[in-house]
């Protein structure tokens, strides 16, 4: 019989998280794992104070995601958004589906030198950047995730994203799938802190949400875990429960990334995007 860690391994298994009961629960399981083993608790960085969020209330962002499925208020320093900035400027960067390595610079008018289109960059090694880290260890974000998913997570990774101005036809459908409605399996249950490390409104890659969608989903997007149209998204939730986010560099909000969401297409400025998902 398999043991349950090797079970969770088999990322197979993690389609069946598009189920709500499904991801309950796991939590459940895990917190009653976690409960009997001390050495969980000694090993994480939950204790102490934060030196980033110090205000921030972490019970009342909790209850904000079960509810919306999202929680505004947290704000980066502006030395550790300058230092994200500068390592991502000066950091080789690669694109999904490609195997050539670039440095964001290089990519002039949605193209580098060889004329190959770029609509996305990851900056590799993300967690080789202090600044980074400082983040990612925070005691508060801990706090935030143990209260809403009922565990300490057992997985942490980190994404730092350049999403590219572009202005090739059918770019988001067909370059950028994300630029299209729909919602993460990122492992049995999970959710996902984001930093907007450049300026970033309507026009500039703003992140897009259906308020409460995490809770509840029409069986044929439940079953699809694809990508589904505007239309299709606004006929069954309503346009009113979409939320365009936008704000300045440093920026951060906290989602439960099962809800439907996107990304808009830069159209004036690259977007710098730092995303912690914890699983």
């Amino acid at each position: 019989m398999l043991q349950f860690n090797q079970i969770v391994r088999q990322e197979n298994l993690h389609r069946f998280a598009r189920f709500r009961f499904v991801r309950k629960l796991y939590s459940l399981i895990q917190n009653q794992r976690q409960r009997f083993n001390s050495a969980v608790f000694e090993n994480q960085n939950g204790a102490g104070n934060s030196d980033l969020f110090n205000e921030f209330n972490v019970n009342e962002c909790a209850q904000k995601i079960h509810k919306t499925g999202v929680c505004f208020g947290l704000h980066l320093p502006i030395e550790l958004v300058d230092e994200i900035y500068e390592y991502a400027q000066n950091s080789f960067c690669t694109e999904p589906g490609f195997n050539d390595k670039f440095l964001i610079h290089e990519v002039q008018e949605g193209c580098l030198r060889q004329g190959r289109p770029v609509v996305r960059a990851l900056v590799n090694n993300p967690a080789e950047c202090p600044a980074i880290e400082k983040v990612v260890a925070d005691p508060i974000l801990l706090q935030i995730v143990r209260e809403y998913l009922q565990y300490y997570p057992t997985r942490i990774t980190r994404h730092l994203t350049w999403s590219v101005v572009s202005h090739l036809p059918d770019r988001g459908k067909k370059l950028y799938p994300p630029t299209t409605f729909h919602y993460d399996i990122a492992g049995f249950n999970f959710m996902t802190v984001y930093f907007y490390i450049t300026d970033v409104e309507i026009n500039s890659g703003a992140h897009v949400m259906i308020e409460g969608s995490h809770n509840q989903k029409p069986l044929d997007i439940v079953l699809s875990s694809g990508r589904h149209s505007d239309e299709k998204i606004y006929n069954y939730y309503g346009k009113d429960k979409e939320i365009v986010i936008e704000g300045k560099r440093g920026f951060g909000f906290v989602q439960d990334p099962s809800c439907i969401h996107k990304v808009l297409p830069p159209i004036t400025r690259n977007r710098l995007l730092l995303q912690i998902r914890y699983s």
